[in-house]
């Protein structure tokens, strides 16, 4: 009897034995996986740190760059249009055919910076007194209309043709006396006058005088 009680204590003890190994084996296996965790999150400011590296080297490269793009990419503003008021017109012979005299209209640049001309200037005939003869003269699409710079002092031309009067039946022309052309730049609404002496037709529906557009330099008769 004595010895199946001490082998019934024996065997409790080896029991609670075995359930404290248990407890202990939870617990630990508890408490390892604690510091992982920790871990995990302790590389979050790391990555934060990383991506903010990557922004200041990215930054670092746009501050080092020599020139701004939008300065590279932008174009030089141009030459504004040459007013009336900077241009000086004067005169030359351009010679005759097929009942048409050509006289060159040179346009000097007398302004202290550059300009631009651009296409046709308007022409037409007037008296002493300055009034309008006739029709203006039409557009002569010989030579192409081309943007001209003018830096100070240069030139531009265009070529007036003017048919003769005698070309035209009397009534048709009703010849009249011209003192002086009346030239308005391209795109300009001030007129440039300059003495002129020839004979022109006072009906309007008789188109007797042409021009061609601005081309650069002066006139030369070919």
């Amino acid at each position: 009897m004595t010895l199946n009680v001490h082998m019934a204590r024996n065997s409790l003890t080896a029991g609670i034995v075995a359930a404290a190994s248990i407890l202990a084996v939870g617990c630990g296996s508890h408490s390892s996986s604690a510091p992982a965790q920790s871990t995990g999150q302790a590389s979050s400011p790391s990555s934060s740190v990383s991506a903010g590296n990557t922004s200041t080297s990215v930054g670092q490269g746009q501050t080092s760059s020599p020139t701004p793009a939008t300065s590279t990419s932008a174009a030089p503003a141009g030459a504004a249009a040459c007013s009336s008021s900077n241009l000086r017109i004067s005169l030359s012979g351009g010679g005759a055919a097929a009942g048409t005299d050509f006289t060159f209209i040179d346009f000097t640049n007398s302004g202290s910076s550059s300009c631009t001309l651009y296409g046709f200037p308007g022409v037409s005939l007037t008296n002493s007194s300055g009034a309008q003869i006739g029709a203006a003269a039409t557009r002569n699409p010989s030579k192409a209309s081309t943007l001209v710079t003018l830096a100070p002092g240069a030139k531009a031309s265009a070529e007036l043709g003017v048919a003769n009067a005698q070309n035209y039946p009397t009534d048709a022309c009703k010849p009249t006396t011209a003192a002086q052309l009346k030239v308005f730049p391209p795109n300009q609404t001030q007129a440039i006058e300059a003495p002129f002496t020839a004979t022109g037709c006072a009906v309007s529906s008789t188109h007797q005088l042409s021009v061609t557009a601005v081309t650069a330099g002066a006139g030369q008769a070919g």
